[in-house]
């Protein structure tokens, strides 16, 4: 059975990877969160979360990071299968929010993003 953990090949874990996300990354923003998206020729999908302590104390941290850990893992692989480094910045409104609500919202905000992402030269 394959694991399901979120290995360290999965997240954006220096401060200069999130930083030249924040800099040259899409920006796009839906109901529950913000996401931040660059392109990462040749590397599998990393995710980062920022989670600041403007969403709550550290259970309700914890839980965003969770449900978007687990929404990034069931979108696995990425629609489009481009290598990228997604930043996703939770909103308050997440934390009431049905899962299904949630997971929709990212696919759709992940559609707006890949739209404006670079097109890759074939060949």
């Amino acid at each position: 059975m394959p694991s399901h953990r979120f290995s360290r090949r999965q997240r954006v874990r220096r401060r200069e990877d999130f930083q030249q996300v924040f800099d040259q990354g899409i920006r796009v923003s839906s109901r529950y969160f913000t996401l931040l998206v660059a392109p990462k020729p040749g590397a599998p999908a990393r995710l980062g979360i920022v989670a600041s302590r403007k969403l709550g104390d550290a259970v309700h941290r914890n839980r965003a990071k969770r449900l978007i850990r687990e929404i990034f893992r069931l979108n696995q692989p990425l629609p489009g299968g481009v290598g990228i480094d997604l930043i996703v910045i939770p909103r308050r409104e997440l934390l009431d929010a049905q899962f299904t609500a949630l997971h929709e919202d990212f696919r759709t905000a992940w559609r707006r993003a890949a739209a404006r992402l670079p097109v890759r030269n074939a060949g």
